[in-house]
């Protein structure tokens, strides 16, 4: 934290840096207290952050004082925050809000987002407090009616950090002033927009977006046009139903809505994950005890990179975050796990010296962020989370790389060796060629996703000889290819058995598309394309582009 402070060691200096930063609308400041402690380092990153966008927000002083009948109302941020709800307006509105209008920003800072505060940062605030800029995006608590907002929650205003409000009951709503995503044409950036809810876990809370009241479920739902590409519609798989794109689609989607509940920006903050997201529901970081251990989500974000690094940079990299190892290829490189298979890494960030527009070049030049549960937390604020569910919803290579690398796992998985001994029956083969229906393939991925180390370890092989054993009419000894549906059944049926021990919801999944509940989830998608197929030999892997 010493590093960020550098320039602005005097504690009289810093505090002037924290009500200035609270004054444009970076509250994760909760009070100013002369201490460059990890609150204000994620304050300047913020500013860092905003203040390189073309477009920010500005306060019109002119209506704050018409709003508020008062020539000398505060026209601080948090001083605008605490008036809550403008009344009498139509669809409701927070006077923060109502008072800021769309600027272009002259002079847009060009530096590092490091924390630190540097000579460019200190200019950039200055410009901001002489021209009332307000950091362009506001999170705001609203009390619901009905899914409509009806009045701002207490203290709900402008919020920031993952745990400033701990209530369930609001519904998170942001107002983007920036200009700097694509909207789709059936949304308006000048609306408020849904983002989601808080949420507790054991010991553990933070934001969470759920099917169907915090997601564009037009827009965001994962149908095929979304997560394929644009002419692979429900309509083109429905006259194919048996094609490798349609087979594998169901298994994908049959898992997703178990784990992202089928939505791009259905996102998970509120555990211990950190942020977990996408069909596979990659996570950011897991086991925090002692410091968080690498998770898949940093993976993923190498594989975007090296998809696309211009959209890399809309979703992640323009905000200063970057994996900790580039994508070398399939099963290769550091981020590759091969007795788990399956990528993980980390996250890195800018230091000072970094040239943004240059940080993918070399990875390893920049710094790794903090590995402590207190500090990864930077990742699951408000901010982060709008940037999370607003890549999910706007940048399309961020929703197509989901479906290379959800069969990139599907493969591997498939591909795997297995050797089983029992009950005089011996196997040497692979697991897509014990596993050979859409069912059951689906139940393992959901099962690798959960815990990869039993299915690449003894735990599936123990239910492959457990079916095996428990079903002895059956013969066994035939080779895989020339098995039936009564070898798929008796396999299926005890992996579901073995599966349910581990994670209940695969009941839901091997049900899909008619289970329990899902109606109230008010997907698009419906019965169009069938079940999930149980016979021998139905699932068809589709392995174009990868």
């Amino acid at each position: 934290m010493g590093a960020g402070g550098a320039t602005v060691a005097v504690p009289g200096h810093v505090q002037q840096l924290q009500r200035d930063l609270r004054e444009l609308g970076f509250a994760v400041i909760s009070s100013p207290d002369g201490d460059f402690g990890r609150y204000t380092q994620w304050a300047v990153r913020e500013f860092q952050i905003y203040s390189r966008m073309e477009r920010v927000a500005a306060l019109d002083v002119a209506r704050l004082h018409e709003l508020t009948g008062d020539p000398n109302a505060g026209e601080g941020a948090s001083e605008v925050a605490v008036l809550g709800t403008v009344p009498g307006e139509t669809p409701p509105v927070s006077y923060y809000v109502s008072t800021l209008r769309q600027v272009e920003n002259a002079s847009p800072y060009t530096g590092p987002i490091s924390g630190v505060v540097n000579a460019d940062t200190r200019n950039a605030i200055r410009h901001w407090l002489d021209n009332s800029y307000r950091c362009p995006v506001v999170v705001e608590a609203w009390n619901v009616n009905r899914g409509a907002r009806t009045t701002t929650f207490s203290n709900g205003v402008n919020i920031w950090r993952h745990n400033e409000m701990t209530s369930g009951a609001p519904r998170i709503f942001y107002r983007d002033f920036s200009n700097y995503y694509t909207y789709p044409d059936t949304r308006e950036e000048g609306d408020y927009h849904v983002l989601g809810t808080y949420s507790a876990f054991g010991n553990w809370g933070g934001p969470a977006s759920l099917v169907p009241g915090h997601t564009w479920r037009e827009e965001a739902e994962m149908l095929p046009q979304h997560l394929i590409n644009d002419a692979t519609t429900t309509t083109a798989l429905a006259l194919l139903p048996d094609n490798a794109t349609a087979s594998t689609y169901r298994v994908v989607r049959a898992t997703a809505e178990q784990e992202c509940m089928g939505a791009f920006d259905s996102v998970n903050a509120y555990d211990d994950a950190i942020v977990s997201l996408g069909p596979c529901h990659w996570t950011l970081g897991v086991l925090p005890d002692g410091g968080y251990d690498n998770g898949e989500l940093p993976g993923f974000l190498a594989y975007v990179m090296h998809r696309n690094l211009e959209d890399y940079r809309q979703a992640y990299g323009n905000f200063g975050l970057y994996p900790s190892e580039p994508w070398v290829g399939q099963n290769s490189g550091p981020l590759w796990l091969r007795g788990q298979l399956k990528y993980a890494g980390w996250a890195r960030v800018h230091v000072e010296g970094t040239e943004p527009n240059r940080a993918h070049d070399n990875l390893a030049q920049l710094q790794e962020f903090d590995r402590s549960a207190d500090e990864a937390a930077y990742f699951k604020n408000w901010h982060w989370f709008f940037r999370w569910v607003m890549a999910g919803r706007t940048v399309e290579t961020v929703r197509t790389s989901m479906w290379d690398m959800v069969r990139m796992r599907i493969r591997d998985i498939r591909s795997s060796n297995v050797n089983i001994n029992s009950g005089g029956v011996t196997i040497n083969t692979t697991m897509g060629e014990i596993f050979t229906s859409e069912r059951a393939n689906a139940v393992i991925l959901r099962w690798h996703i959960f815990r990869p180390a039993h299915v690449t370890g003894a735990r599936i092989r123990t239910s492959i000889a457990n079916a095996i054993s428990g079903s002895p009419r059956i013969e066994w000894n035939l080779a895989p290819a020339q098995w039936t549906d009564d070898h798929e059944t008796a396999l299926l049926t005890q992996l579901l058995v073995d599966a349910n021990q581990v994670n209940t919801t695969q009941t839901a999944l091997s049900q899909w598309p008619n289970y329990a509940g899902r109606n109230g989830r008010a997907y698009i998608l419906g019965n169009e394309l069938g079940n999930l197929r149980t016979e021998r030999n139905s699932f068809n892997l589709d392995t174009l582009g990868i």
